[in-house]
């Protein structure tokens, strides 16, 4: 799922994570391992721990800054957690998915972490991370906690939604057969670990379908 959502905000940038790794610690990275701790019992060092150790791009100094940010509401603990880090795959569609948390609310949903939320509604990469797992049967509706504000969001995918998703997923299965997507300016290009290399690499006819 991390694969898509590089495609969303640079196919390029999926195809050189998907070809040389991932890349920088984020603070994304970080809020998601705090609120996994703060849930299960444990505190702000526990959370710091199991970054040094899952992460070899481990930054300290992004760490502080996320934990600074973070923000724990007393309304998550209206949903009952179920399970945390749950793996989720399709061998059939080539999607593995982790779903940070697995919530009960009247039935049991996914629940993502991440940082700042827009000013309504979810992002499109949201939307379609709902998309993914309601297509891979891990229920209708997607909890969405943007730890950054304290911002507790729910998205039920229509058939729109899960309609692009299957898209982004046939693209990106291209991505990993090896084919180069097109070269695309935008404002992720100065936090880029791949732009040096990015600019100097080669476009071909195919990339322009991706």
């Amino acid at each position: 799922m991390s694969d898509i959502t590089a495609y969303i905000t640079c196919p390029r940038l999926c195809y050189y994570r998907v070809h040389y790794g991932e890349g920088s610690f984020t603070e994304v990275n970080a809020v998601r391992e705090i609120y996994m701790s703060y849930r299960r019992g444990f505190d702000l060092y526990w959370a710091e721990e199991r970054c040094k150790n899952l992460y070899e791009s481990f930054d300290g100094r992004v760490f502080k800054k996320a934990a600074e940010k973070f923000v724990f509401i007393p309304e998550l603990e209206k949903l009952r957690a179920v399970d945390w880090d749950v793996v989720v795959r399709s061998e059939k569609l080539g999607v593995v998915m982790v779903i940070d948390e697995i919530v009960e609310d009247n039935g049991q949903h996914p629940l993502f972490v991440s940082t700042n939320p827009p000013v309504r509604d979810v992002w499109f990469r949201d939307a379609v991370k709902a998309a993914v797992a309601s297509i891979l049967g891990v229920g209708g509706r997607s909890y969405f906690y943007y730890a950054c504000t304290g911002d507790l969001r729910d998205f039920t995918p229509n058939s729109g939604i899960r309609r692009r998703a299957i898209k982004l997923i046939e693209r990106v299965r291209m991505v990993k057969q090896g084919f180069l997507p097109e070269r695309r300016e935008g404002g992720y290009c100065e936090y880029c670990n791949f732009s040096e290399e990015c600019e100097t690499k080669p476009e071909t006819f195919a990339s322009k379908f991706l």
